[in-house]
């Protein structure tokens, strides 16, 4: 008979498990926020005028506080994003939350459809960074490395990933950001959510209170992405997407060497 694992022993590469995901989000938040400093993005890239250094700390912080938070917000967002594909995976919920897709249509105008893909977009960026972040620590521990990982150990993990899987996973951050620049969508988007929060609220014996924080954060990282863009002209809008592309393209070229 195989000896029983020491449950404390368990515990203990529980830990230094997690401690090794924490520092591996804490190095990719650390490439991120280099990549979107203002002096190294004008000393990379061709900068127009409209991409000011305002601009582009907006982009950083987005970044930071919404696509790639500090551990602690990251275990906050990961339940919310459980919560959500819930209801994705169950039609019958949605249907449930938007009500009769004939009167939401009325309300909402003919864009009703696309609107609700906008707001499945943030999701789906949040399902890839999961998988990317899955897949740095498999690359971690295939090297048995540990904590502090250099940065070159950093980037070995980085390229232990197949290059499709993060050039998807880069494209992804880029639709997302396109979906954000069409701001009368995205209001639309943010109305029905509010319209699900006014329904979830009125059934409080139906729906948890995990269910209702997960639709509030979703709006709320949507809502952050409207504000991103809501002052800007179309030419700023079209420079950002422009950065942002060649900033996630440049980033995948230096992972693996082109």
């Amino acid at each position: 008979m195989a000896a029983k694992k020491n449950p404390s022993a368990k515990s203990k590469n529980a830990v230094i498990d997690m401690e090794m995901r924490y520092h591996l989000i804490e190095k990719y938040r650390g490439v991120v926020a280099k990549r979107y400093d203002y002096k190294t993005a004008a000393a990379t890239f061709d900068l127009p005028e409209s991409i000011t250094k305002e601009v582009v700390d907006t982009l950083k912080k987005y970044f930071l506080e919404s696509l790639y938070p500090e551990p602690a917000q990251r275990e906050k967002l990961d339940s919310a994003f459980e919560e959500l594909q819930n209801y994705v995976m169950h039609p019958g919920r949605i249907s449930d939350l938007l009500g009769n897709i004939g009167s939401a249509i009325m309300r909402f105008g003919f864009q009703f459809p696309v609107a609700v893909k906008s707001g499945l977009n943030a999701m789906e960026v949040h399902s890839s960074a999961k998988h990317f972040e899955n897949s740095l620590f498999v690359g971690a521990q295939q090297n048995n490395f540990t904590v502090p990982l250099t940065d070159d150990q950093f980037y070995v993990c980085l390229r232990s990933i197949p290059k499709p899987q993060l050039q998807k996973f880069i494209d992804e951050v880029s639709e997302l950001f396109h979906a954000f620049s069409n701001t009368d969508l995205l209001s639309k988007t943010i109305a029905i959510m509010d319209d699900v929060l006014k329904r979830m609220y009125a059934k409080t014996d139906v729906y948890s209170k995990n269910e209702i924080e997960a639709i509030e954060l979703g709006r709320e990282i949507i809502r952050r992405g409207h504000d991103l863009f809501l002052h800007l002209d179309e030419q700023t809008k079209l420079d950002i997407l422009e950065l942002v592309k060649a900033n996630e393209n440049d980033f995948l070229e230096s992972v693996y060497g082109e």
